[in-house]
């Protein structure tokens, strides 16, 4: 689990990656990349046992998606470390809770230890990677975040760290069914050699992962 600071954690430019949207999974190539950062005060205070959220920080958020007639998409790769002992909760896509079981998708007032980060996953100072995210255009372009006092004093001085890198990709093509459509010819080998495995690329996990809450038998 590396910090912040292990850069080769971060994607960067020349990279391969791919990711799964509507069941097509499309692959690009990163061509420019820039870091961000940015720290946030909490919105409020949280009082003992409350919840606070969810909120939408809204200069975070990716403003472009993929363009056809550039072939041209841009990706955000976030990572966020915590200040004060909250339990940090998202939901991205703003209306899809992450990091739930199956049985137990959501926290509730009978649980509240499941889907959250705390302070010593990802200090404030050293953000870890146990808090990758990515968003991108059009599903993923904004994020919830909500919070949870444990203590049994008033927390007033909650904040997280963010760090971005902002990217610039070029579209290679895609892969449905087995079949590869590369959106040049100029790609047509590399996609290829990208669908076959033959050339190293990092798929991204953009959406949830979800599972049955009853095991099949």
């Amino acid at each position: 689990m590396g910090d912040w600071k292990e850069w080769s954690e971060w994607l960067k430019e020349g990279y391969y990656i791919s990711y799964i949207k509507d069941g097509v999974r499309f692959y690009e190539h990163i061509i420019a990349r820039d870091l961000a950062h940015y720290e946030i005060d909490w919105f409020e205070d949280i009082n003992p046992g409350a919840e606070s959220g969810p909120h939408v920080y809204e200069p975070l958020e990716i403003t472009k998606g993929y363009d056809e007639k550039t072939n041209l998409n841009m990706i955000w790769q976030l990572i966020f470390g915590i200040k004060g002992q909250a339990y940090i909760y998202l939901e991205l896509p703003t209306d899809t809770h992450r990091h739930g079981i199956p049985k137990v998708p959501k926290p509730s007032a009978n649980m509240r230890e499941v889907s959250h980060f705390e302070e010593w996953m990802s200090p404030f100072y050293e953000p870890s990677f146990i808090t990758e995210h990515f968003m991108m255009r059009e599903d993923l372009y904004n994020i919830n975040w909500s919070a949870y006092n444990p203590e049994a004093t008033v927390i007033r001085d909650l904040r997280l760290n963010l760090f971005i890198a902002k990217m610039i990709t070029e579209r290679i093509g895609e892969e449905s069914q087995g079949v590869v459509t590369a959106s040049s010819t100029r790609w047509s080998e590399i996609l290829d050699k990208l669908a076959k495995r033959v050339i190293p690329h990092r798929p991204l996990t953009l959406m949830p992962v979800r599972a049955p809450a009853v095991a099949a038998r």
